[in-house]
C-alpha cells in the first residue's frame, strides 16, 4: 500500500482528527499510517510512531519515531487525543487489558483508530490474536466506548481477506 492509499483509507476520520493534537501510531512498521495520520492533523500536532524492530526517519517534524516494544515498553507518552494501530493489535495476547493499559496514555475524551484484518480464525505468525471487527466493539463496549464506527475496508492482497478500519470514541 503506498501513503496515497492509507490516506484514502482513514479520510472518513479526517474531519474528526483537525482539532486534534498529538497522536500515537503504535505498532509503526516502515511508518505508512503515521504518515497518513499526520496528513489529518493540525501543524502543531505531532504523530509518535512507536515500533520495536523496525526503524525510519520520518520526513516531517509531525512525526517522532520511538524505537519501542508498545505493549511491554513504558512508553514516554502521556496527555494523547488519540491512538492507532493499523495491524499490530493482532499482536497482542489480552487485548482488553493492553487498551486499559492505554487509558494511561490518553486525554480525556480521546479516541482511537484501528485498522485489523476482519478474521476470527489465528494465523500463526502474521495474526495470532486476530480481532474481528465484531470482537473489538465487544472489546471497546466493554471498556466503557459508546461508539465503535466502521469507517471503511478493503481488500487485502494476501488472500482473501478483507481488513477494516475503524474509529472509538468515548
Amino acid at each position: 500500500m503506498k501513503t496515497k492509499d492509507a490516506i484514502a483509507l482513514i479520510e472518513s476520520a479526517g474531519n474528526r482528527l483537525k482539532s486534534s493534537g498529538d497522536w500515537a501510531d503504535l505498532g509503526c512498521g516502515a511508518g505508512l499510517f503515521s504518515k497518513a495520520l499526520s496528513h489529518y492533523l493540525p501543524v502543531d500536532s505531532t504523530v509518535f510512531a512507536v515500533d520495536k524492530t523496525r526503524s525510519f526517519t520520518p520526513d516531517t517534524e509531525k512525526i517522532r519515531f520511538i524505537k519501542a516494544d508498545f505493549v511491554n515498553d513504558t512508553l514516554p507518552l502521556e496527555e494523547l487525543d488519540g491512538i492507532l494501530m493499523a495491524n499490530s493489535l493482532h499482536y497482542v495476547k489480552n487485548q482488553p487489558v493492553f487498551l486499559k493499559k492505554l487509558h494511561a496514555y490518553l486525554k480525556p475524551g480521546a479516541g482511537f483508530i484501528i485498522i485489523e484484518y476482519d478474521k476470527t480464525i489465528p494465523v500463526p505468525m502474521w495474526v495470532p490474536y486476530p480481532v474481528s471487527f465484531v470482537r473489538l466493539g465487544q472489546i471497546f463496549h466493554s471498556l466503557g466506548y459508546t461508539s465503535v464506527e466502521k469507517i471503511g475496508e478493503r481488500a487485502s492482497v494476501y488472500g482473501n481477506d478483507m481488513f477494516y478500519v475503524a474509529f472509538i470514541a468515548p
